[in-house]
């Protein structure tokens, strides 16, 4: 009987348990109905807790031609279409046309090639910079299907052509007539400037499918191929592309984001250029001895830009510092510091030679770019003492996977230093070209950010990390703020210590008031201190690399409206 009674009061429990399981199941399902209610409730009157932000992902075709009128196609999310649309270049224009993603890029005849940087953005939010290249001539875009080498799109030079390799397995072909002793130079423009996340590959083929140049990574991860026709001929050419990440995928890689331009000519080809504050030279191919241009840059976000009349491509070059001795390529070096001096590498086994009058017990620098610039050049550094003979340092990687040379040293005797670069590999040609600095090391800080446009609300301040860093034994102390900001924004500055939590980084915080609202630029500055924490005139303006040659020194800032007050019940 007592264990029926147990078994009756066990069984009790266990149904009184149950139910209070499926009421507390009830409650929770109740519970969480309300709330997703009230969430519903909360988007339809609320509108910025909904709001989904303006995104421009890409424009299509990426490229267009100076002095055209030219329709375009916005990717991204649009949530109220038109948005605002801001662009660097004054002499480009662009109208939203009534359907969402739809653009009309006009272009003046004046207008320089190379590249116009596009912001959209509305009383929400902003995007990212996005670019859009500005052809000498006209642009073509890709008809699908051209997969195969019998649907190969037709083109007549000089042409740009415009494609995108949409899917995993796409590639796109264009047929070519040329003429013998023709050059032809194919240059690919996809993850240098567009950021297409693509590692290309071009390849010039018979119509029979026979390859006749294979071209991989030759303006950093974009090919180019110059090839010289020996007969009258009908040749492809055929792009295709493997992820920029390499991944375990063996196919062709393929998405929306896979957009590129072909610069396709037999003509006049402008590679890169080198320019100090008198003249300019621009290397290529099919050239004469043409004198480049240099655009003004003033209000632009790009660096110069040197061209040729009549010439196809364009090549950015670095401003001129008047502070800086430039030796362009050829010229002769004095051996003034600091000195930036241009050089290629056109037959096997070179190595360049420059002098100048060292200081006993003064520390220089000598730094290779090249590689990081998208050129061939895998550099090496070797830095002596022309009296005694002895090596002082040399250097052929500054960091892994770099392949640029630098090096620090410091000079043991007054008297000439002889700084070395030579090819690791011993390869050369157009493409293998550097740039070359030499300066007394002095310490020095830079300050960087990782993101050029922000978004503060009246609610919610704004925490910006500003990434500091100290070289050559910079150890002062650095006083960084947010200046130049719209109205109704508030910061307040913060140091950046030697040593501890602030040495590398710091954080400055945005504060918007009730009747701040709109868009705005804003600078990040950093006033060192001397010993006794009073400002000195040494200033460092925190940048953001917009690519490798385009340091910004401006940033977006958004303060969107602040949402409206319920009325009361």
């Amino acid at each position: 009987m007592r264990h029926s009674l147990n078994s009756i009061n066990h069984r009790c429990v266990y149904e009184t348990i149950l139910r209070s399981r499926s009421v507390c199941c009830s409650v929770i399902a109740s519970a969480l109905q309300l709330r997703l209610m009230w969430a519903m409730i909360l988007c339809c009157f609320t509108p910025h807790l909904a709001y989904a932000q303006v995104k421009l992902d890409r424009l299509f075709p990426p490229a267009v031609a100076v002095g055209t009128e030219t329709p375009i196609t916005a990717e991204g999310k649009f949530p109220n279409w038109p948005p605002n649309i801001d662009c660097d270049a004054d002499q480009v224009s662009i109208s939203a046309g009534k359907d969402s993603g739809k653009l009309t890029v006009k272009v003046a005849e004046d207008a320089a090639p190379g590249v116009a940087w596009i912001r959209f953005h509305d009383d929400q939010s902003m995007t990212a910079l996005v670019p859009l290249i500005l052809s000498s001539v006209d642009v073509f875009s890709e008809t699908e299907p051209n997969d195969k080498r019998s649907e190969a799109n037709p083109i007549e030079l000089p042409i740009v052509v415009a494609g995108r390799l949409a899917k995993g397995g796409d590639s796109d072909a264009y047929r070519v007539s040329l003429k013998t002793g023709q050059t032809l130079v194919v240059s690919a423009t996809a993850n240098q400037v567009l950021k297409s996340p693509m590692d290309a590959v071009l390849q010039l083929t018979d119509l029979r499918g026979n390859v006749l140049f294979h071209s991989d990574d030759v303006r950093g991860l974009d090919p180019q191929i110059v090839f010289t026709a020996d007969s009258d001929q009908e040749l492809l050419i055929r792009i295709f592309a493997f992820p920029e990440t390499p991944n375990s995928t063996i196919g062709y890689a393929g998405s929306a984001s896979f957009i590129y331009t072909l610069d396709v000519t037999t003509g006049p080809f402008v590679d890169h250029g080198a320019a100090d504050k008198e003249k300019a030279f621009a290397f290529g191919y099919n050239l004469d001895d043409s004198t480049p241009t240099v655009s003004n840059t003033t209000e632009s976000l790009s660096p110069p830009v040197a061209t040729i009349p009549d010439a196809l491509g364009w090549s950015w070059v670095p401003p001129v510092d008047e502070s800086v001795h430039r030796v362009l390529p050829g010229g002769k070096f004095d051996g003034t510091l600091p000195a930036l001096l241009f050089g290629h590498f056109l037959k096997a086994d070179e190595t360049h030679h420059y002098n100048f009058k060292a200081n006993k017990g003064t520390k220089y620098r000598a730094e290779v770019r090249s590689k990081a610039n998208g050129f061939l050049l895998d550099s090496k550094l070797t830095i002596t003492e022309a009296k005694s003979g002895k090596t002082l340092a040399s250097n052929d990687d500054m960091s892994s996977g770099g392949y640029d040379a630098g090096v620090d040293f410091t000079a043991t005797e007054d008297g000439p230093i002889d700084v070395a670069v030579a090819e690791m590999l011993g390869e050369f040609g157009p493409r293998h070209f550097y740039q070359l600095s030499i300066c007394e090391l002095k310490p020095e800080c830079q300050l960087s950010m990782t993101e050029d446009h922000f978004v503060v609300t009246q609610s919610k301040p704004l925490e910006l990390s500003v990434s500091v860093n100290r070289k050559s034994g910079f150890n002062s102390k650095i006083k960084i703020a947010a200046t130049d900001l719209p109205d109704g924004i508030q910061s307040d500055a913060a140091v950046s210590e030697p040593k501890g939590d602030t040495a590398k980084t710091v954080k400055l915080k945005l504060t918007a008031a009730d009747n701040a609202i709109g868009h705005g630029r804003f600078r990040i500055v950093g006033t060192i201190l001397d010993a006794n924490d009073e400002p000195t005139e040494e200033t460092i303006a925190a940048t953001y690399n917009l690519r490798p040659s385009i340091p910004l020194t401006e940033f977006w800032l958004t303060v969107p409206p602040a949402p409206a007050k319920e009325a009361s019940p």
